[in-house]
């Protein structure tokens, strides 16, 4: 059915297909347990050129600068996180505390659904009720297994505070020892392969942090876009802090599924029980439209960003959003980069092979009969 050329050409394709699954499905199951290990080995990677700095230049020892590094690193992360997260709920907190919407507006249509409800509900047949215990029992009883799944969710949160410190201590001290030992690190894996293998594994490196760098600039400049987007519908329709919503609507948009949906939403909600059903509406329209402009803006920019055809880029998002699973969007795209990559320095063929350019056969006759001229 196939040409047997193209299978044998296909087969390398084929191979690493079937090995970059197996090794993102391990590393997928298994990040909870070796994340610490993961982010401190690449933030020692990150820190190397400091510590050349401080060897080299301050002469000092390689524990002490790689102490120092750890500690400016951590501190760097830490407080920059400190700073986002203060500011977050500063901003939160003034915008809760000095929202110009009286309370009077809210309670009463809140009131009035209560009292509509409570008359619905005294005009319910006491032998309606009887007969349909069973089926009132169950939902009750699923509402109380949803607040007890609710509940154990926060507990399990909750306890796991002290495993997210141990994470962090872990973190911080694989980073120093990773940062410790990455020449003699680096020195036993490059003694692993030939001079050649060494080249090549050092420009796919190089080519793959230009390639990641230019796919996370595309997905900040969409949420840039998404808000933008945010800041006109807000400011135009005269919401309550429209800057620091935006912000938070942009951020919203890294999650799935939602994604601005998460600000849009309740906020259409609460204008609905305040009674302006009009800017309900268009906050609604307005969030399904730039949803619908992201969905077509997305695989261009990020194709473009990194010289992928739109329709892969478009397929990897497709997949992700049906099957509500983040890590299908990580899996396609790392995949797609490293197929750009391999096939680039043809050390994979391509999937499809390139058409030979065939000379005309008036063509190479005209320039035959120039040579014998």
């Amino acid at each position: 059915m196939f040409e047997k050329r193209q299978l044998t050409r296909l087969k390398p394709l084929l191979y690493f297909f079937i090995e970059y699954t197996v090794v993102f499905f391990l590393f997928a199951v298994t990040l909870k347990y070796t994340f610490p290990f993961v982010a401190g080995f690449l933030l020692a990677l990150s820190v190397q050129p400091l510590i050349r700095v401080l060897k080299e230049h301050l002469h000092f020892k390689p524990g002490v600068a790689a102490a120092v590094s750890t500690l400016v690193v951590f501190c760097v992360v830490f407080g920059i996180l400190f700073l986002i997260g203060y500011w977050l709920i500063s901003e939160i907190s003034h915008l809760l505390n000095h929202l110009t919407v009286g309370v009077g507006s809210v309670t009463g249509p809140i009131n009035r659904m209560i009292s509509t409800v409570g008359e619905y509900l005294s005009k319910i047949d006491s032998k309606y009720v009887q007969q349909n215990q069973e089926q009132i029992m169950n939902i009750a009883q699923s509402g109380a297994g949803v607040l007890k799944t609710v509940l154990g969710s926060i507990l399990a949160f909750l306890t796991s505070l002290p495993a997210v410190i141990t994470m962090f201590i872990v973190m911080i001290l694989s980073t120093y020892f990773f940062s410790k030992d990455m020449t003699g690190i680096k020195t036993h894996v490059k003694s692993l392969f030939s001079r050649n293998a060494v080249f090549n594994i050092r420009s796919a490196s190089h080519h793959g942090i230009s390639l990641s760098g230019k796919y996370i600039c595309s997905y900040l400049f969409i949420y840039f876009i998404t808000f933008i987007e945010t800041l006109i519908v807000f400011f135009a329709l005269g919401v309550p802090y429209p800057l620091v919503l935006s912000i938070i609507t942009g951020i919203a948009d890294i999650l799935p599924v939602l994604g601005p949906g998460t600000i849009y939403i309740p906020l259409a909600l609460f204008y609905v029980i305040k009674g302006s059903f009009l800017r309900a509406g268009i906050l609604l329209l307005c969030y399904f439209l730039i949803t619908a402009i992201r969905q077509i803006i997305e695989p261009k920019i990020v194709s473009s960003s990194i010289n992928i055809h739109p329709l892969t880029m478009l397929a990897a998002i497709y997949f992700s959003l049906v099957a509500q699973n983040f890590w299908l969007l990580i899996y396609f795209s790392v995949l797609l980069i490293l197929y750009k990559i391999l096939t680039n320095m043809e050390v994979l063929p391509t999937l499809f092979e390139e058409p030979e350019t065939v000379v005309p056969a008036e063509t190479e006759s005209c320039g035959n009969s120039v040579k014998s001229e």
